[in-house]
Protein backbone atom coordinates (compact mmCIF):
# COMPACT_ATOMS: atom_id res chain seq x y z
CA UNK A 1 0.00 0.00 0.00
CA UNK A 2 0.96 3.46 -0.01
CA UNK A 3 0.88 5.67 2.80
CA UNK A 4 -1.20 8.29 3.32
CA UNK A 5 -0.21 11.74 3.17
CA UNK A 6 2.03 13.35 5.14
CA UNK A 7 4.71 16.64 6.02
CA UNK A 8 7.79 16.11 6.28
CA UNK A 9 10.84 17.62 8.18
CA UNK A 10 14.46 17.40 9.12
CA UNK A 11 15.49 19.63 11.75
CA UNK A 12 19.27 19.59 12.83
CA UNK A 13 18.93 20.37 16.83
CA UNK A 14 16.97 18.54 19.86
CA UNK A 15 14.77 21.72 20.48
CA UNK A 16 13.67 22.35 16.34
CA UNK A 17 12.87 18.17 17.05
CA UNK A 18 10.84 19.03 20.13
CA UNK A 19 9.14 21.56 18.86
CA UNK A 20 8.19 20.11 15.86
CA UNK A 21 6.71 17.44 17.70
CA UNK A 22 4.89 19.40 19.59
CA UNK A 23 2.34 19.94 16.87
CA UNK A 24 -0.91 17.20 16.44
CA UNK A 25 -0.37 14.29 15.01
CA UNK A 26 3.29 14.36 14.53
CA UNK A 27 5.98 11.30 14.64
CA UNK A 28 9.36 11.15 15.22
CA UNK A 29 11.46 9.09 12.14
CA UNK A 30 14.67 7.87 13.48
CA UNK A 31 15.98 4.91 11.17
CA UNK A 32 12.72 4.13 9.88
CA UNK A 33 12.45 -0.01 9.83
CA UNK A 34 9.91 0.03 12.36
CA UNK A 35 7.56 3.20 11.34
CA UNK A 36 7.93 2.32 7.45
CA UNK A 37 6.20 -0.88 7.50
CA UNK A 38 3.48 0.76 9.14
CA UNK A 39 3.20 3.74 7.13
CA UNK A 40 2.62 1.84 4.24
CA UNK A 41 0.08 0.07 5.55
CA UNK A 42 -1.61 2.82 7.08
CA UNK A 43 -1.46 1.47 10.61
CA UNK A 44 -0.20 4.73 11.09
CA UNK A 45 -0.84 7.67 9.80
CA UNK A 46 0.96 11.02 11.63
CA UNK A 47 0.20 14.11 10.08
CA UNK A 48 3.92 15.28 10.54
CA UNK A 49 7.26 12.93 10.04
CA UNK A 50 9.83 14.56 12.31
CA UNK A 51 13.03 12.54 10.38
CA UNK A 52 15.89 13.16 13.42
CA UNK A 53 18.94 11.89 11.30
CA UNK A 54 20.56 15.43 11.09
CA UNK A 55 20.58 15.86 15.09
CA UNK A 56 24.55 15.49 16.30
CA UNK A 57 23.09 15.36 19.98
CA UNK A 58 21.27 11.87 19.60
CA UNK A 59 24.51 10.27 17.59
CA UNK A 60 27.59 8.84 19.00
CA UNK A 61 29.31 6.91 22.32
CA UNK A 62 30.36 8.08 25.11
CA UNK A 63 32.26 7.23 27.96
CA UNK A 64 32.68 8.62 31.10
CA UNK A 65 32.51 8.52 34.78
CA UNK A 66 29.78 7.47 34.65
CA UNK A 67 29.13 4.93 32.05
CA UNK A 68 28.98 4.17 29.10
CA UNK A 69 26.14 6.70 27.10
CA UNK A 70 24.56 5.46 23.72
CA UNK A 71 22.94 8.09 21.36
CA UNK A 72 19.43 7.20 19.77
CA UNK A 73 21.11 7.17 16.34
CA UNK A 74 23.70 4.54 16.86
CA UNK A 75 23.30 2.00 14.23
CA UNK A 76 22.47 -1.66 15.16
CA UNK A 77 25.09 -2.95 12.81
CA UNK A 78 27.83 -0.31 14.70
CA UNK A 79 25.95 -1.79 18.05
CA UNK A 80 26.89 -5.19 16.84
CA UNK A 81 30.70 -4.62 16.08
CA UNK A 82 31.58 -2.36 18.53
CA UNK A 83 29.69 -2.51 21.58
CA UNK A 84 31.34 -3.26 25.61
CA UNK A 85 29.00 -5.65 26.14
CA UNK A 86 29.05 -9.23 24.79
CA UNK A 87 25.15 -9.18 25.32
CA UNK A 88 24.64 -6.32 23.57
CA UNK A 89 26.22 -7.33 20.44
CA UNK A 90 25.25 -10.43 20.00
CA UNK A 91 21.37 -9.10 20.42
CA UNK A 92 22.71 -6.65 17.62
CA UNK A 93 23.66 -9.03 15.29
CA UNK A 94 20.03 -11.07 15.66
CA UNK A 95 18.59 -7.82 15.54
CA UNK A 96 16.03 -8.63 11.22
CA UNK A 97 18.15 -8.52 8.30
CA UNK A 98 21.42 -6.60 7.04
CA UNK A 99 19.46 -3.62 6.15
CA UNK A 100 17.71 -3.63 9.18
CA UNK A 101 20.80 -3.85 11.09
CA UNK A 102 22.43 -0.87 9.08
CA UNK A 103 19.76 1.20 8.91
CA UNK A 104 17.79 0.70 12.38
CA UNK A 105 18.68 2.34 15.22
CA UNK A 106 18.57 1.40 19.10
CA UNK A 107 16.52 4.45 19.91
CA UNK A 108 14.09 3.34 17.45
CA UNK A 109 13.98 -0.03 18.22
CA UNK A 110 14.00 0.60 22.34
CA UNK A 111 11.08 3.23 21.75
CA UNK A 112 8.51 1.33 19.37
CA UNK A 113 8.96 -1.50 22.13
CA UNK A 114 8.32 -4.39 20.33
CA UNK A 115 7.56 -7.17 22.48
CA UNK A 116 9.54 -9.46 20.73
CA UNK A 117 12.35 -6.91 19.53
CA UNK A 118 15.90 -8.63 20.71
CA UNK A 119 17.74 -5.39 21.86
CA UNK A 120 15.26 -4.91 24.94
CA UNK A 121 16.51 -7.78 26.83
CA UNK A 122 20.02 -6.96 26.47
CA UNK A 123 18.97 -3.46 28.06
CA UNK A 124 17.09 -4.78 30.34
CA UNK A 125 19.67 -7.60 31.86
CA UNK A 126 22.73 -4.75 31.64
CA UNK A 127 20.27 -2.21 33.65
CA UNK A 128 20.63 0.71 31.38
CA UNK A 129 18.67 3.69 31.98
CA UNK A 130 16.83 5.55 29.43
CA UNK A 131 17.48 9.26 28.84
CA UNK A 132 14.57 11.35 27.63
CA UNK A 133 14.00 14.76 26.63
CA UNK A 134 10.56 17.12 26.25
CA UNK A 135 10.02 20.59 26.33
CA UNK A 136 12.15 22.13 28.76
CA UNK A 137 13.03 19.15 30.95
CA UNK A 138 15.62 16.31 30.92
CA UNK A 139 15.13 12.66 32.66
CA UNK A 140 16.18 9.35 33.34
CA UNK A 141 13.88 6.50 33.45
CA UNK A 142 15.01 3.07 34.31
CA UNK A 143 14.71 0.54 31.41
CA UNK A 144 12.59 -1.99 34.32
CA UNK A 145 9.36 -0.75 34.14
CA UNK A 146 10.06 1.30 30.74
CA UNK A 147 7.86 -1.11 28.40
CA UNK A 148 4.49 -0.91 29.61
CA UNK A 149 3.07 -2.95 27.00
CA UNK A 150 2.85 -3.78 22.81
CA UNK A 151 4.43 -0.97 21.20
CA UNK A 152 3.72 1.19 24.14
CA UNK A 153 6.12 2.74 26.88
CA UNK A 154 6.87 5.86 29.12
CA UNK A 155 7.52 8.01 26.43
CA UNK A 156 4.93 10.89 26.36
CA UNK A 157 4.08 12.03 22.45
CA UNK A 158 6.26 15.27 22.78
CA UNK A 159 9.39 13.36 24.34
CA UNK A 160 12.10 12.09 22.46
CA UNK A 161 14.92 9.23 23.80
CA UNK A 162 18.03 10.76 23.33
CA UNK A 163 20.39 7.71 24.60
CA UNK A 164 20.79 4.76 26.70
CA UNK A 165 23.02 4.41 29.57
CA UNK A 166 24.89 1.63 30.41
CA UNK A 167 27.35 0.61 33.08
CA UNK A 168 31.09 -0.03 32.01
CA UNK A 169 31.78 -3.84 31.94
CA UNK A 170 34.21 -4.78 35.27
CA UNK A 171 36.44 -7.38 35.74
CA UNK A 172 34.69 -10.84 36.44
CA UNK A 173 31.59 -9.57 34.12
CA UNK A 174 29.99 -11.60 31.34
CA UNK A 175 26.87 -11.40 29.31
CA UNK A 176 25.18 -13.07 26.81
CA UNK A 177 21.95 -13.35 24.15
CA UNK A 178 19.96 -16.31 22.76
CA UNK A 179 16.63 -16.78 21.34
CA UNK A 180 14.66 -18.84 19.48
CA UNK A 181 14.31 -17.42 15.97
CA UNK A 182 10.64 -17.37 14.63
CA UNK A 183 11.34 -18.70 10.81
CA UNK A 184 9.71 -15.90 8.92
CA UNK A 185 10.18 -13.19 10.49
CA UNK A 186 12.90 -13.37 12.43
CA UNK A 187 11.30 -11.86 15.62
CA UNK A 188 12.02 -14.04 19.13
CA UNK A 189 9.31 -16.44 19.67
CA UNK A 190 11.71 -16.22 23.28
CA UNK A 191 14.98 -14.26 23.71
CA UNK A 192 16.84 -13.76 26.78
CA UNK A 193 19.57 -11.48 27.62
CA UNK A 194 21.71 -12.29 30.88
CA UNK A 195 24.76 -10.88 32.58
CA UNK A 196 26.54 -12.07 35.77
CA UNK A 197 29.16 -10.95 37.56
CA UNK A 198 31.93 -13.02 39.57
CA UNK A 199 33.74 -12.04 43.00
CA UNK A 200 35.53 -14.52 44.40
CA UNK A 201 34.02 -17.40 43.05
CA UNK A 202 30.10 -15.52 44.01
CA UNK A 203 27.75 -14.01 42.51
CA UNK A 204 27.39 -10.23 43.54
CA UNK A 205 25.94 -8.42 40.35
CA UNK A 206 22.97 -10.08 37.89
CA UNK A 207 20.76 -9.00 35.14
CA UNK A 208 18.15 -11.64 33.27
CA UNK A 209 15.77 -9.45 30.31
CA UNK A 210 13.26 -11.86 28.53
CA UNK A 211 11.67 -10.84 25.05
CA UNK A 212 8.69 -12.61 22.65
CA UNK A 213 7.26 -14.36 26.00
CA UNK A 214 4.84 -11.19 27.63
CA UNK A 215 2.77 -8.62 26.21
CA UNK A 216 6.34 -6.19 26.76
CA UNK A 217 9.57 -7.20 27.26
CA UNK A 218 10.86 -7.83 30.73
CA UNK A 219 13.29 -8.12 33.33
CA UNK A 220 13.21 -11.57 35.29
CA UNK A 221 13.62 -9.82 38.54
CA UNK A 222 12.99 -12.64 40.98
CA UNK A 223 15.07 -15.28 38.70
CA UNK A 224 18.60 -12.74 39.11
CA UNK A 225 17.60 -12.36 42.45
CA UNK A 226 18.11 -15.85 42.85
CA UNK A 227 21.82 -15.75 42.05
CA UNK A 228 22.99 -13.79 43.90
CA UNK A 229 25.63 -15.01 46.53
CA UNK A 230 25.70 -18.25 44.51
CA UNK A 231 28.19 -19.95 42.81
CA UNK A 232 26.27 -19.85 39.54
CA UNK A 233 26.39 -23.63 39.95
CA UNK A 234 23.77 -25.95 37.98
CA UNK A 235 21.04 -25.84 40.75
CA UNK A 236 21.55 -22.36 41.19
CA UNK A 237 20.55 -21.70 37.33
CA UNK A 238 17.89 -24.38 37.59
CA UNK A 239 16.35 -22.65 40.72
CA UNK A 240 16.09 -19.29 39.02
CA UNK A 241 14.35 -20.54 35.96
CA UNK A 242 11.53 -21.92 37.94
CA UNK A 243 11.29 -18.15 38.68
CA UNK A 244 11.66 -16.74 35.25
CA UNK A 245 8.37 -16.64 34.42
CA UNK A 246 6.40 -15.26 37.61
CA UNK A 247 3.85 -13.09 37.44
CA UNK A 248 4.17 -13.07 33.36
CA UNK A 249 1.24 -13.35 30.89
CA UNK A 250 3.08 -16.05 28.69
CA UNK A 251 1.36 -15.43 24.90
CA UNK A 252 -0.35 -18.61 22.98
CA UNK A 253 -0.26 -17.67 19.19
CA UNK A 254 -0.33 -19.02 15.98
CA UNK A 255 3.69 -19.21 16.42
CA UNK A 256 3.84 -21.17 19.79
CA UNK A 257 1.52 -22.43 22.84
CA UNK A 258 2.15 -20.60 26.17
CA UNK A 259 3.46 -24.27 27.25
CA UNK A 260 6.25 -24.31 24.29
CA UNK A 261 7.13 -20.55 24.63
CA UNK A 262 7.55 -20.76 28.51
CA UNK A 263 9.67 -23.84 27.91
CA UNK A 264 11.83 -22.50 25.42
CA UNK A 265 12.18 -19.26 27.01
CA UNK A 266 13.74 -21.16 29.59
CA UNK A 267 16.11 -23.01 27.56
CA UNK A 268 17.21 -19.65 26.61
CA UNK A 269 18.12 -18.44 29.62
CA UNK A 270 20.09 -21.12 30.33
CA UNK A 271 22.22 -20.89 27.35
CA UNK A 272 22.72 -17.29 28.09
CA UNK A 273 23.57 -17.78 31.57
CA UNK A 274 25.92 -20.62 31.32
CA UNK A 275 28.08 -18.36 28.40
CA UNK A 276 27.68 -16.03 30.55
CA UNK A 277 29.08 -17.30 33.33
CA UNK A 278 31.91 -19.07 31.24
CA UNK A 279 32.82 -15.09 29.87
CA UNK A 280 32.92 -14.05 33.70
CA UNK A 281 35.21 -16.86 34.78
CA UNK A 282 37.44 -15.68 31.63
Amino acid sequence: MIPAAFRYERPATIDEALALLAQPEAKALAGGQSLLPLLRLRMAEPELLVDLQDIADLQGVRHDANGIWVGALVRHAELAQSAPWRVLREAAEATGDRQVRRLGTIGGATAHADPAGDLPAALLALHAVVEVVGPGRRRELPIDGFFLGPLTTELAPEELLAGLRLPQPKPGAGSSYRKLRQKASGFAVAGVGAMVRMESGRCVEAGIGVTGVGLAPYAAAAASGRLLGSGLETTDFEAALELLLDGVDVQDDGYASADYRGRMCRLCALEALESAKAEALG
